[in-house]
């Protein structure tokens, strides 16, 4: 009997663990796994996962052995010690052959084959880039270099690391020179079936772009103001609307992009929406033309694929790992458009014709993203090891 453990304790519900993106990604990465697991050829593996209560109690897994231990994230001390003392200890007792944590974070003890994912360089990203450094404060900064120093310590110690995009991966080439990687690209998806339907772009007076994101410095919002502030000098440009849609993570930066909506004379055309837990997903997107994200930086960006399945059109920026995984079905827009630019996309909205091409392009591109194909190629890599 094979023994592999799935390590998912950085996710504590409610209480600051990991971000949604990464809750996704284990949750949709243990129910996949649980259903490959029911087939024959695999019943020699015994798979673990352990993690918070609150986590995994509602997932509904037959294969997958649930182990509740509730990790204080927050603590210096005690993520420490789990990682570095507790975690070791359970794998050597429990004989566990492989562990895979869902963050870039391993024990410096070798207990196990160990596998991490590593969503991205984000920790790098804010530190090196002044104008998202300055959002940090000093305590989140402290936080920031102690998290990349765990993630460069994880790099040493790997067997195999699990990345969702190429652009990420050689991105780790770069930061990682002469240092043998053993990557692996698993790409994400979404967890619904492509929805049928065309685009309500029409060339009637109003077009809205949802833009559905956090408010994190580096998600765009400010570059999207610009955008509009642009399209407003234009007549035809004075009937878009714009819909922010996102948590105040960053209280600073919200209240920043609150202040320069007013500055811009922009309080008729863009708008931030609140949260409203009625509201499914569904709804959210039915209401816009198309979408906009305008990230300087993400590991995969799984909003703009999220868009694409239900029917909306993606207008996003130019940065590699959108080209990457959106192809020839979305709008690219570079940091300073120029007038030919914006007269152009306005052409595009406006084009009913063109959005619905977008949309089957769209339709077409997320087919060649599912849970079931990252799980797979997932469970491959824990195979390797043994």
């Amino acid at each position: 009997m094979n023994r592999i453990c799935l390590d998912v304790t950085n996710i504590s519900p409610g209480k600051g663990g990991a971000g949604g993106g990464i809750t996704t990604y284990a949750k949709n990465l243990l129910l996949g796994l649980d259903t490959l697991l029911k087939d024959a050829e695999h019943q020699q593996i015994h798979m673990i996962a352990i993690g918070h209560k609150d986590f995994l109690r509602d997932l509904k897994l037959d294969r997958i052995q649930k182990v509740y231990i509730n990790v204080d994230n927050q603590s210096f001390v005690k993520r420490n010690y789990w990682l570095h003392v507790s975690l070791p200890r359970y794998l050597k007792k429990n004989r566990i052959e492989v562990l895979h944590r869902v963050i870039p974070e391993l024990p410096l003890v070798k207990s196990s084959k160990y596998v991490m994912t590593l969503h991205d360089f984000m920790f790098d990203f804010y530190l090196e880039t002044p104008a998202l450094k300055k959002y940090l404060g000093n305590v989140n900064q402290l936080k920031f270099l102690f998290l990349r120093m765990l993630m460069r310590l994880g790099v040493s110690n790997h067997d195999a690391i699990l990345m969702p995009s190429s652009s990420i991966a050689q991105e780790a080439r770069v930061r990682f020179p002469g240092k043998f990687l053993n990557c692996k690209v698993t790409k994400l998806a979404t967890s619904r079936t492509v929805a049928d339907g065309r685009s309500n772009g029409s060339p009637e007076p109003g077009i809205s772009l949802g833009y559905v994101a956090g408010f994190y410095p580096h998600k765009g919002h400010k570059q999207a103001i610009q955008l509009m502030k642009n399209l407003k000098e234009l007549d035809r440009g004075k009937n878009v609307k714009l819909f922010f849609r996102g948590s105040a993570v960053y209280q600073n930066y919200y209240e920043e992009i609150e202040a320069l909506i007013i500055k811009e004379g922009l309080s008729n055309s863009v708008f931030m929406e609140g949260f409203d837990p009625k509201m499914t997903i569904e709804e959210i997107y039915r209401k816009y033309t198309a979408t906009l994200l305008l990230s300087e930086y993400e590991g995969f960006g799984l909003p703009v694929l999220e868009s694409q399945t239900f029917a909306k059109p993606v207008i996003c920026s130019d940065i590699p790992v959108f080209k990457e995984n959106l192809k020839d079905s979305a709008i690219y827009l570079n940091t300073n458009p120029t007038h030919q630019e914006i007269e152009m996309l306005l052409d595009k909205l406006y084009d009913r014709e063109y959005l619905d091409r977008l949309v089957e392009k769209g339709n077409e591109n997320t087919s060649h993203y599912s849970w079931t194909t990252t799980c797979r190629e997932t469970l491959d890599s824990y195979l390797g090891l043994l």
